[in-house]
């Protein structure tokens, strides 16, 4: 470019410092050109264009709460001092409400055979906990014994000296629920008989697993029957297997 000005300078008009003067002006003209061009060749590139923000990735599904499941039956978990016992041996049936003279009581059904080592109480229903009961679990308990009269109108009334666990004792291990109010008594032969909650936690009643300081003869309820002296003999249900709450 140089070159170029001055060879415009050897063919410019020759009448005073005029044409150096507009020499000048090109000269200046094309070295701010040059600088401009230079200028754009040198500059930094532009900034890439900002990336936009990652689509945020969905939270994680929120499982539901499986509903808990009501506790499951359990025993006392732990053992006492008691003796193994056999089944007693079934005395022979002498009649729908007659007397059996080995024991001097009467009857009202054929005995129940049940086993004491494979037997169960459950306690069931409204209760905060459920309750499966081993024969000796029942035995291990606190222990009431009374003196009682059961009464058939029409019948017999026979005395008897029984000892068991009081219904108190057995359902306060099972924590009643607030909304409960009825407590159902089933036999092992399908026989049951209804309450209401406060009638069985009266003090009176329990369940008998003695006669005489012997097992319940299988004829009178062994392993267990239900004991309430102020009520009538249809209410003591023998041979019991569950209790449930309602």
């Amino acid at each position: 470019m140089p070159h170029l000005l001055r060879t415009q300078l050897r063919h410019g008009s020759t009448s005073g410092a005029k044409p150096a003067t507009v020499s000048r002006r090109v000269m200046l003209a094309g070295a701010f050109q040059a600088l401009t061009l230079l200028a754009a060749c040198s500059a930094l590139p532009p900034n890439p264009p900002a990336l936009s923000d990652p689509t945020p990735a969905p939270p994680p599904a929120t499982l539901s709460p499986t509903p808990a499941s009501p506790p499951a039956p359990v025993g006392l978990g732990r053992t006492c001092a008691v003796s193994p016992v056999v089944r007693p041996t079934t005395i022979p049936y002498p009649g729908y409400t007659k007397m059996e003279p080995s024991t001097g009581l009467h009857v009202t059904g054929r005995a129940q055979e049940i086993d004491p080592t494979t037997y169960r109480l459950e306690v069931v229903g409204l209760v905060e906990q459920p309750l499966s009961l081993s024969y000796d679990d029942v035995r291990c308990l606190p222990v009431v014994q009374a003196y009682v009269s059961l009464t058939c109108p029409g019948f017999f009334t026979d005395e008897a000296d029984l000892a068991g666990v009081a219904f108190a004792d057995l359902l306060a291990l099972a924590r009643p629920q607030a909304q409960a109010s009825r407590v159902r008594l089933t036999s092992v032969e399908g026989y049951t008989t209804l309450f209401s909650l406060d009638e069985a936690l009266a003090r009176d009643n329990f369940l008998a697993y003695q006669w005489q300081g012997e097992p319940l003869p299988p004829s009178h309820g062994f392993p267990l029957r239900a004991v309430f002296p102020l009520k009538l003999g249809n209410n003591w249900v023998k041979w019991v297997t569950q209790i449930e709450l309602s």
